[in-house]
C-alpha cells in the first residue's frame, strides 16, 4: 500500500517539476483576427516551459516576439499537443535589439514565387523559452484568423 501511495505522489509531483517560469495569458476574440498574448517571465535559469490554459484555434497569420528586456539573444518555441513547433523554427536565435515579427507556416515555392501557407492550430500550446536570462521578461503575440 505504501508503495502504491509513493508511486501516485511521485507521478503527481512529476508534472509540477516540468513547468518553469510563468506566463500570463490574455485573449481578444472580438473581430478578426483574434489576438492571443502570452507575457512570460523566465525562471532563474533563464527558461520558460509552460502550457497555455486555453485553446488557440485557427490559422496563425502573424506572430510578434518581444524579448527586448532580456539583453541577450534567446530562443522560443510554441508547440502544439503533437509536439510540432507552430513557429516553424522561426523563434530560434531571436535578437533582443528590436521587436520581431514573423509569419510561420509551410513554405511553398513554384518556379518564381515562395508563399507561406499558415499553420492551422486547435490545441493548447506549450511556450518554451531558453537562454533568456534570470527572471527576464518578454511576450509573444499571436494573430489568428
Amino acid at each position: 500500500m505504501k508503495t502504491i501511495l509513493c508511486l501516485i505522489l511521485s507521478l503527481g509531483m512529476a508534472g509540477l517539476v516540468l513547468a518553469e517560469g510563468t506566463i500570463a495569458e490574455t485573449k481578444n476574440e472580438i473581430g478578426v483576427p483574434n489576438k492571443y498574448t502570452f507575457a512570460w517571465t523566465a525562471s532563474t535559469n533563464g527558461i520558460v516551459s509552460e502550457d497555455t490554459t486555453f485553446y488557440v484555434r485557427g490559422e496563425i497569420q502573424r506572430v510578434v516576439l518581444d524579448g527586448t528586456s532580456t539583453g541577450a539573444t534567446y530562443s522560443l518555441t510554441l508547440k502544439d499537443l503533437s509536439g510540432v513547433d507552430v513557429l516553424a523554427g522561426l523563434g530560434a536565435g531571436v535578437s533582443t535589439s528590436a521587436v520581431s515579427c514573423i509569419v510561420p507556416g509551410v513554405s511553398v515555392t513554384d518556379s518564381v514565387t515562395t508563399n507561406v501557407i499558415p499553420f492551422v492550430v486547435n490545441d493548447l500550446l506549450t511556450l518554451g523559452v531558453t537562454v533568456a536570462g534570470s527572471n527576464k521578461t518578454g511576450s509573444v503575440i499571436l494573430y489568428v484568423k
